[in-house]
């Protein structure tokens, strides 16, 4: 299987580079200079997007729209590596992100591992169960859809991801750093402070049905609320 691969960046130099990297590994990669228009059909089809922050259309407004209605992993390219810059960027639905400059080796461990990570949940990998009632909310493990009284939320594959893991024992409480193993592939301290920020996604969406599935055990981690 060849992986669709979208790059977006106003650097047609930028753009150039990933294609010949990414192609280099069978990747089948599109490319963009703009997006003049933001439509949802400008991003349907592709296993993973890439999206340059700083364009004259705004990558985090982009972002914001398209993750409405896909789940495809989404990976910013930005010249910021301040933690308040992951946050915000997290905040608007990005799944990961690559700082400029980029070495070709990160630029095809963090693709890979993305695309990895969401094939683990198409193919049911992390559970023998199908779908998960904890009522109100259903989780199809296979669509990674979660649901509400039959309304599916949308959640970045990151949030779900969390979900996933606290959901899957009910009991067990779960360190920040046991989701962070589960959310991330690699090593990086903003990351792991950044799984706070996560948690309080998850709450914000499933607050508009008041209910909080997600319990923190002051000083040890998370749970999934019974």
């Amino acid at each position: 299987m060849k992986y669709k691969v979208l790059v977006v960046d106003d650097d047609i130099a930028i753009l150039r580079l990933i294609k010949n990297v990414l192609e280099s590994k069978n990747f089948v990669v599109e490319t963009r200079t703009a997006i003049p228009e933001i439509d949802i059909c400008h991003f349907i089809g592709y296993d993973l997007i890439i999206l340059d922050i700083m364009m004259p259309h705004d990558g985090i407004e982009i972002c914001k729209y398209i993750r409405e209605f896909i789940s495809v992993p989404i990976i910013f390219l930005t010249s910021k590596n301040l933690e308040e810059d992951i946050v915000y960027g997290i905040q608007s639905g990005a799944d990961d992100y690559i700082t400029k400059p980029f070495s070709i080796n990160q630029l095809t461990a963090k693709v890979a591992a993305n695309l990895k990570r969401e094939e683990r949940y198409k193919q049911g990998e992390l559970s023998n169960k199908v779908v998960r009632e904890l009522s109100p909310i259903t989780i199809y493990l296979q669509e990674k859809i979660v649901c509400i009284n039959g309304d599916s939320l949308a959640f970045t594959s990151r949030e779900y991801d969390i979900i996933e893991l606290l959901s899957s024992n009910p009991r067990k409480i779960f360190t920040v750093q046991d989701i962070y193993e589960n959310v991330y592939d690699d090593d990086a301290e903003t990351l792991f402070r950044s799984i706070s920020e996560y948690i309080y996604k998850i709450r914000l969406k499933f607050s508009s049905y008041g209910i909080n599935p997600i319990k923190t055990v002051r000083g040890m981690g998370y749970k999934w609320h019974e």
